[in-house]
C-alpha cells in the first residue's frame, strides 16, 4: 500500500506500510544494498579463515583425488613431466600390489607398521592415562608438580624427542667389540644385562642384525616395534591425563560415596562408576589417538632416521606418502594419500559404533 504527500513545501516521497501497520519511506535501490552488506558483515570476519581453508584444505584435498585417477603419471619415461594417457585407477592397483617401481616403499609394509603402531599403543596409552589421572586426582599435596612434569613431553619436537629416546636403545660397536662386550649400549641394553640378557639390536644400526619375524612378503621387526610403541605411549600419555584429570574434577563424590557405603573395591570404582562417568572424554581421546597414530610419522624419522629404518622396514603411511613426493611419483603419492583418508574413515567408523554402546552422557 503507497502514500503520496502532495504538498508543495514537502518534498515528495514514496511511503510504504510496515507488517505492523506503521508508515515508512520506501528504500532506494542503494539504501537496500547498503543494508545488505551490513547486515552480512559476519562474513568478512570469517573471510580470512575460510579462504585459508580453501587454499589449504579443501583444494588440496580435491586436487589429491583428481590427480590419483590420471594415469602414467608415474612411468620411468615421464616421471615429473605431468604427462598424462587418460584417467583410471592404475594407480591404486599398482599400490596395492607394491608394484611401484620405486625401491624402498612397500604399501602393505608401511599400512602394517602404522596400524600396530596405532592399534596398540592408543588403547595402552589410553589405559594408562586414566590410572595415572585416577592416582594424581588421590593426590593433593603435589598433585600441580606432576601434572607439569607428566605434562612436559607434550611440549617437546618430535624429531628431538625420538633422537634423545633412540639413545636409549642404541647399540654401538663393531662386531668384534659386540664380543667382548666393549661396545656402547644404551640404558635398556643396560639394564637386560643385569638380569644377564644379551644386548638387542633395537634402532637397527650397526653391524648386529635386528630380530624381525617373516610373514609372507613382510618384514615384522618386532624390537623395532616395541621401541616405537613404547615412544608413542611415552609422548601420548601427558594430553591423555590432562583431558581425563579435567574430567575426573566434575564427577559427582556422591557417587563415591555410595559405593563406599557399598563396601566397592577400588577396581569396581575404576572400572563401574569412573570410567563411564568420563567415557565420552575416553571416546574422544580413542578417535583423536587413532587418527593421529595413522599419521604418524615425525617421531619415526627421529628414531629410525629420514629413511625409516633399513629398506624403509619401518615406513608408515606418511612416510610412504612422502617418499613418492620426493621421488616425483606423485600419482602413487595421492592415490596413498586416498587409501590413508579411507582406512582412517573405516576404522574411526568402527570405534565409533563400538564405543557408542559404552558411552554415557550426562
Amino acid at each position: 500500500m503507497k502514500f503520496k504527500n502532495n504538498s508543495a513545501k514537502a518534498v515528495e516521497a514514496d511511503l510504504v506500510l510496515n507488517d505492523d501497520m506503521t508508515v515508512a519511506p520506501k528504500l532506494t535501490f542503494g539504501e537496500k544494498l547498503r543494508r545488505g552488506f551490513k547486515a552480512q558483515s559476519g562474513w568478512l570476519f570469517v573471510a580470512p579463515a575460510l579462504i585459508l581453508m580453501l587454499v589449504f584444505t579443501f583444494y588440496p584435498i580435491v586436487a589429491a583425488f583428481v590427480n590419483a585417477f590420471k594415469l602414467d603419471y608415474n612411468s620411468s619415461a615421464n616421471m615429473g613431466e605431468g604427462i598424462y594417457n587418460g584417467w583410471g585407477i592404475d594407480n591404486f592397483t599398482r599400490v596395492l600390489r607394491g608394484d611401484t617401481g620405486t625401491a624402498g616403499a612397500n604399501f602393505m609394509q608401511c599400512l602394517v607398521n602404522t596400524l600396530v603402531f596405532t592399534l596398540i599403543s592408543v588403547p595402552l596409552s589410553t589405559v594408562l592415562a586414566l590410572l595415572i589421572s585416577v592416582a594424581l586426582n588421590s593426590i593433593k599435596a603435589l598433585q600441580k608438580a606432576y601434572q607439569t612434569i607428566l605434562f612436559l613431553p607434550y611440549l617437546t619436537n618430535a624429531l628431538a624427542m625420538g633422537a634423545v629416546f633412540a639413545t636409549f636403545f642404541q647399540v654401538i660397536g663393531t662386531p668384534e667389540q659386540i664380543g667382548i662386550n666393549e661396545g656402547t649400549y644404551g640404558i635398556i641394553n643396560i639394564v637386560l644385562g643385569w638380569f644377564g640378557i644379551s644386548p638387542v639390536n633395537w634402532i637397527g644400526k650397526g653391524f648386529m642384525t635386528t630380530p624381525y619375524w617373516r610373514i609372507g612378503q613382510l618384514n615384522i621387526p618386532w624390537a623395532k616395534y616395541i621401541v616405537v610403541i613404547v615412544y608413542e605411549v611415552w609422548s601420548g600419555l601427558p594430553f591423555k591425563i590432562l583431558i581425563l584429570f579435567s574430567a575426573l574434577q566434575s564427577i559427582n563424590k556422591q557417587y563415591y560415596d555410595a559405593a563406599k557405603v557399598d563396601g566397592a573395591s577400588r577396581s569396581t570404582v575404576l572400572w563401574r562408576i569412573t570410567a563411564p562417568m568420563i567415557s565420552p572424554q575416553i571416546s574422544y581421546l580413542l578417535v583423536t589417538g587413532i587418527m593421529g597414530g595413522m599419521k604418524q610419522y615425525s617421531a619415526v624419522v627421529g628414531i629410525f632416521g629420514e629413511q625409516m629404518g633399513r629398506d624403509f622396514d619401518m615406513g608408515t603411511m606418511v612416510g610412504y606418502i612422502y617418499n613418492y613426493i620426493e621421488t616425483g611419483a606423485s600419482g602413487y603419492a595421492f592415490a596413498g594419500s586416498l587409501l590413508l583418508f579411507l582406512i582412517i574413515m573405516v576404522i574411526t567408523a568402527i570405534n565409533n559404533a563400538i564405543t557408542k554402546k559404552h558411552t554415557t552422557y550426562r
